[in-house]
């Protein structure tokens, strides 16, 4: 063993403190209890621990914050090279430890000045710690670790260290020391860098600390193996994130020490997820299995599943290959095309074209790309497949029939006309020929996809042509219905949807149903194939809201809303969507970006039908006539009036417009032309709007014969179709037609009734379709649910609190109102101290994001997508039930009503305004079940009309509209002899209230016994 140096100056006392000092632990210190009880273990054993991980496993961090909970002594030395020098690391060892260890003061100065080798000195060293119980770490010790003479003073330490006393040594690699017999190995223990890694709850904390939420958390430990610096570096889960910092310390810290063929092999075998000496070599490189040997000991931040087998961390592996970027462009073209090929070579072929591309081997990459561009259609890879043909420049080529069939699979699915309509530019009408090739369904399939792309773009002559070479049979008729969508004709008989799982042309048939007004069937798609449920979304959504099924309409928009296609979804779904919600804004954000997706298209109908939308947003939302006649004028200079629907539904809102502005003669010949084009076509979804406006305009023109059959020809096809929505929405814009269908009708339970009825209820839509975190459920004994779990505060008036802000306009009320309200107390300090003892006790239960906020005097509650209660959803539905008919009404009202029946509203909770709320809200729920009976009534489902009018009447026996439901009831059910019977118990109650027997019941016991 080499003697120190003698002459070695002492190192100056300033660098000693600074190098003795532990590391201080920052306050957000992410917890680690299990690790820390694994350190504290070890150390409490006794010997010598070796804390051995690639940089940035956390070592240092999670040494100190152990030793924080052991009570013993710490003595902390952080090496940086310069101890390689024996008598340099003895002195430094000495001044760490001689403050808690005395005996240990100038012992190693003193051994050094008498000339004792350096490893006997830090034996006298380890001795004199006898008694003090104390814990030695040296961290950074691989920078010492070339260093035989440093090695054998940390030895002589570890081999002579008295059993009460622990060192801990922390390092990149693992350190060869010399303990000198076998015996003395059960005296070292090791902690490695998978026990440093971070577990699931770890990264989540992690996570927390860094302002991001836990959902990142299972993809962050994925793609970091739980690295602690990869972890803490990381943004969100996309490994390439890393920030200039996470470089930086790789460059310092992980790649600064590597020789350079070492670097330069983790340089150019980034390209490879897992690293072998076989793809090492296929990439060119040479002494593969030499240099994975040596950098197997080199504790990089990387995992060895085999000795012979490297996965590189994710964000180590992206600054590599930011590295290998940066090679000679010829060189890296080389290695680059040798990967792409090995990935071939292996069976993954799509990665391998993927890579093709990237250097621009286009011609390599079409061999492969055109045996998989199938397979990527069928599992409905559209978005991939699009680049693969953009980058392939496959429209240049000689179209196959196999590949000019998934180009326009590709066309229809992305709604992108313009690669069709390219095709057939380049290749002429030969290439439409050549489709013959394909077998019957597949050219049946290519053709009709071809005539909806031309149709699209407006190319209404060259879709005819093509749909020419289609046989007699389903597929033409699919052809010609798109065509009769702008064709002055009768359309064919509409065509079946297929039995089978579906194709394109079941999908293309859901947007045909839906614009003729063929509702039934589009909210179940699921059972035909995703053609039909996931690329058919945007049409089950506008199905279900013309149904008035809205709340499911907006769940399934949430679930698609994300994806920039198809473009109906955020064009007209969305937006018609807003505007039923009263959420205007959304609206027009919604119709923007459906006018830049349009853009987009080379669509002549989704440029026209933007321009539709616009002007019925305006016409809806701003009562704005002048500006949507600028958009219609716009949208027939678009194309709009080529195409007889597209021309119905410009006719339509330029005749509202002209009804606005009081133009009734103009606004009723267009109406009419639009009405009757639409008859003829049968393209019936609008046929209730259209009528319902006509219905005004010939009123104003006192042509009330007109008017009345244009409101009953309204009425009927909305109910034939059950786009009762539709209607609603319609009357809205001119609620007279209403109130006059009503007035010709003699029972005030004529649907025209209902209609007013429902128009007049001032019941608002209010649906987010996400699922709020704060839930209260206010009926019989309250319950509040946080993200499903209950959640039960300490005061019941906290739980009030809540459910009156829930109750409140804007869910907004001062602290006035909310002393009044819940305390009807005159002292107001103690109202006051009550209130803030009830806000506080919901802080304690509830996060920051759901507890009311104070703003100056004002309480404020978080909106419905955060916070809701079960009477809020009880309205909603009621709300929703008033734009539905028949049996999609009488399902939503029992689930509104079986909501409610837990008990009343805020049962055994005193005070004036609970009270009243419950009064409100028990008569709105008897009112739902009256409906509900009348709508059975309808269906002829008398036993549920019996049950629902009795439970009203039990409840209000002076309810004339039940007491007039049940004695048609009792006529209907064929219990003639009860008509009577329940017409004198009706004058009893009455007779109670001191009221005489209405008018219009007698009349109809009367015609009830004639």
């Amino acid at each position: 063993m080499a003697e120190h140096d003698p002459v070695a100056p002492a190192p100056r006392r300033a660098i000693i403190r600074r190098k003795i000092t532990p590391p201080a632990l920052a306050r957000d210190l992410v917890a680690r209890p299990r690790l820390s009880r694994r350190i504290t273990n070890l150390v409490d054993r006794g010997g010598t621990l070796t804390v051995y991980a690639a940089a940035g496993s956390g070592k240092t961090t999670a040494v100190a914050a152990a030793l924080q909970t052991l009570d013993r002594p710490t003595a902390w030395l952080s090496l940086d090279g310069s101890e390689a020098a024996a008598g340099r690391l003895l002195l430094y060892l000495e001044a760490a430890v001689e403050t808690h260890a005395p005996d240990a003061q100038g012992v190693a100065t003193d051994a050094l000045a008498a000339r004792i080798p350096a490893g006997e000195a830090a034996g006298l060293l380890a001795e004199s710690l006898h008694g003090s119980g104390l814990v030695l770490v040296c961290d950074n010790a691989e920078r010492v670790a070339g260093s035989g003479e440093a090695l054998a003073v940390l030895s002589a330490l570890a081999r002579y260290a008295p059993a009460d006393v622990s060192i801990v040594l922390i390092s990149r690699t693992l350190l060869p020391l010399d303990l000198g017999s076998t015996s003395e190995l059960a005296r070292v223990s090791q902690l490695s860098g998978a026990e440093l890694a971070f577990d699931l709850d770890e990264v989540v904390a992690a996570l927390e600390l860094t302002g991001r939420g836990p959902d990142a958390a299972a993809d962050t430990l994925r793609l970091t193996g739980g690295w602690v610096a990869g972890v803490l570096f990381s943004q969100g889960t996309a490994a390439g994130a890393a920030p200039d910092h996470m470089r930086n310390y790789l460059t310092a810290h992980v790649l600064a020490d590597l020789p350079p063929d070492e670097r330069r092999f983790l340089v150019r075998t980034s390209l490879l997820d897992e690293v072998t000496v076989d793809a090492a070599q296929a990439l060119g490189l040479d002494d593969c299995a030499q240099l994975l040997a040596r950098l197997r000991d080199r504790h990089l931040p990387v995992t060895w599943t085999s000795d012979r087998t490297m996965i590189v961390s994710p964000q180590l592996r992206d600054h590599l290959r930011e590295m290998l970027s940066y090679e000679e462009a010829a060189e890296l073209r080389e290695i680059r095309l040798r990967h792409a090929r090995l990935l071939v070579q292996r069976g993954e072929r799509e990665e391998g074209v993927h890579a093709l591309l990237h250097i621009g081997a286009v011609d390599e990459a079409w061999a492969q790309a055109a045996e998989l561009l199938p397979g990527l259609v069928e599992r409905m890879d559209f978005r991939p497949a699009a680049r693969w043909l953009d980058l392939l420049g496959a429209s240049s080529r000689p179209p196959t029939p196999a590949i000019a069939a998934i180009v326009l699979r590709v066309a229809f699915a992305l709604e992108q006309p313009g690669r069709a309509v390219e095709l057939l530019d380049r290749h002429g009408w030969e290439w439409v020929t050549a489709l013959g090739g394909c077998d019957q369904p597949s050219r049946d399939e290519a053709l009709v996809l071809l005539t909806w792309c031309l149709w699209h773009a407006g190319r209404v002559d060259d879709a005819v042509r093509v749909a020419h070479h289609l046989a007699p049979g389903r597929a033409r008729d699919i052809a010609a219905t798109v065509l009769a969508l702008s064709l002055d004709r009768p359309p064919p008989p509409f065509p079946a949807f297929a039995t089978t799982p579906s194709g394109p042309l079941d999908s293309l048939l859901m947007r045909l149903a839906y614009i003729r007004g063929r509702l039934d069937g589009l909210d179940s798609p699921g059972m035909h194939g995703p053609w039909r449920s996931v690329l058919g979304a945007p049409w089950v959504i506008a199905g279900l809201r013309a149904t008035g099924r809205i709340e499911q309409a907006m769940v399934v928009y949430e679930a698609h809303r994300q994806q920039s296609q198809p473009l109906w979804l955020h064009a007209l779904d969305a937006t018609e969507l807003m505007l039923d919600l009263g959420r205007g804004a959304d609206a027009w954000d919604a119709l923007q970006r459906g006018g830049e997706l349009a853009a987009a298209t080379s669509s002549e109908i989704y440029a026209s039908l933007v321009l539709l939308m616009e002007a019925k947003v305006c016409l809806r939302l701003h009562k704005d006539p002048e500006a949507a006649i600028r958009a219609l004028d716009e949208a027939e200079a678009r194309g709009a009036g080529r195409h007889g629907f597209t021309r119905e539904l410009a006719h339509l809102w330029r005749g509202l417009a002209l009804l606005l502005q009081e133009r009734h003669s103009a606004a009723a010949e267009l109406l009419a032309r639009a009405l009757e084009s639409m008859q003829r076509s049968d393209r019936m979804l609008d046929v209730p709007t259209a009528a319902c406006y006509l219905a005004e305009a010939r009123w104003h023109l006192g042509d009330e014969d007109g008017s009345d059959a244009a409101a009953e020809l309204a009425i009927t096809v909305a109910g034939e179709r059950g786009s009762m929505h539709l209607l609603l929405t319609a009357l809205a814009d001119v609620p007279a037609v209403a109130v006059r269908g009503a007035d010709t009708e003699p029972s005030r339970t004529s649907r025209w009734h209902d209609l007013t009825a429902r128009l007049t209820g001032g019941r608002h839509l209010t649906l987010t379709g996400r699922d709020p975190r704060l839930v209260l459920d206010e009926f019989g004994d309250p319950e509040l649910r946080l993200d499903g779990s209950p959640v039960i505060p300490r005061l019941r008036k906290s739980v009030e609190l809540l459910a009156y802000l829930l109750a409140s306009d804007e869910r907004v009320a001062t602290r006035k109102e909310l002393l009044d309200a819940l305390f009807e107390s005159r002292n107001e300090a103690a109202g006051r101290s009550y209130l803030r003892q009830a806000l506080y006790r919901l802080r304690e239960v509830l996060p920051d994001e759901v507890v009311p906020t104070l703003d100056g005097d004002r309480f404020r509650l978080a909106g419905p997508d955060l916070v809701t209660s079960a009477t809020a959803a009880t309205l909603a539905t009621l709300a929703q039930a008033d734009h539905q008919d028949g049996e999609t009404r009488l399902a939503t009202l029992a689930q509104a009503i079986e909501r409610a029946e837990r008990g009343p509203y805020l049962d055994g909770f005193p005070g004036g305004w609970a009270e009243t709320r419950r009064a409100e809200i028990s008569a709105r729920i008897r009112a739902a079940r009256l409906d509900l009976a009348r709508v059975a009534f309808r269906l002829g489902r008398y036993r549920e009309a019996v049950a629902n009018t009795d439970a009203v009447l039990r409840a209000d026996p002076f309810s004339e509209q039940a007491w007039m439901l049940r004695i048609s009831l009792a006529q209907a059910s064929g219990q003639d002899d009860q008509v009577l019977a329940f017409y004198r118990r009706y004058v009893a109650a009455m007779r109670e209230l001191s009221v005489p027997p209405s008018a219009e019941i007698r009349r109809l016991v009367t015609r009830l016994r004639a």
